[in-house]
């Protein structure tokens, strides 16, 4: 699996989901305990659901044990902070119209546009990766060409 860029909040947040689901998996255990002791398994809803519910379980925790060991916290990366990399925070202004916008870099696990959270994987993201303050850039959008001027840009 490929590194994982998160925030110090959302690698505690998977921490946290992971704890959760350690307990949940201790409770299923129980649960089937219980409903195997409930006589034949074969025809036993209870053994059946329980059982379903603990590989969902398993699932998950496999999977954020992998997010987990493969992050890279990005509030403890050394990056050339001239430069536009995953965690900048980069003020934006439409060279057409004057829009401006403001987004913070993240890893594809915490994108939230709409709280101004953009993946790098993103066009205008990967067409801003190395630019620095005050550089004009132009990218390939779904549905246009749109140039963006660099305003500003910071590492919080």
């Amino acid at each position: 699996m490929p590194n994982v860029y998160v925030t110090r909040k959302k690698y505690e947040s998977l921490r946290d989901s992971l704890d959760d689901l350690t307990c949940q998996k201790q409770k299923i255990a129980i649960d089937i305990a219980e409903a195997a002791g409930q006589g034949d398994l074969r025809e036993n809803a209870a053994y059946s659901y329980a059982k379903q519910q603990q590989e969902k379980i398993l699932g998950q925790i496999n999977e954020i044990q992998n997010k987990l060991g493969n992050s890279k916290i990005l509030d403890t990366l050394q990056v050339d902070r001239s430069h536009i990399r995953i965690g900048a925070t980069v003020t934006l202004q439409e060279v057409a119209d004057g829009k401006k916008l403001i987004y913070t870099l993240v890893g594809s696990e915490e994108s939230d546009p709409d709280s101004g959270a953009m993946s790098v994987d993103t066009p205008l993201s990967q067409a801003m990766l190395g630019k620095r303050e005050g550089e004009t850039f132009t990218v390939a959008l779904a549905k246009s060409t749109k140039t963006f001027k660099i305003n500003k840009l910071e590492y919080k």
